[in-house]
């Protein structure tokens, strides 16, 4: 497993599932349904303190597992984490945070 923390950019299906991601100058695309689920985010790091009644976004993180290929055809499992901007922005970010290769 290799921890990554790094921007990309993610293309989404209408359910907003990640169908491929750009990552380092080459493109992958997903080949399985991707797997979904929330983490609590490590706020205490992040920030001296979480204001009451903010929502849960501020607490956990989407986190996305997927099965992809780069174009030179290498499959490798990739975790993303995808986060939406508490300002009310409609932004999203999506990180890559580990690659199990």
């Amino acid at each position: 497993m290799l921890r990554v923390d790094e921007s990309v950019s993610v293309s989404t299906n209408r359910g907003g599932e990640p169908i491929g991601f750009w990552w380092r100058g080459g493109s992958y695309l997903v080949n399985s349904k991707p797997v979904r689920w929330f983490a609590r985010r490590e706020w205490w790091n992040e920030s001296a303190r979480v204001q009451r009644g903010i929502g849960a976004g501020v607490l956990e993180v989407e986190m996305w597992r997927i099965c992809a290929s780069s174009e030179d055809s290498r499959t490798a499992q990739y975790e993303l984490v995808h986060t939406l901007d508490t300002h009310g922005n409609d932004r999203n970010t999506w990180r890559l945070a580990r690659v199990y290769a």
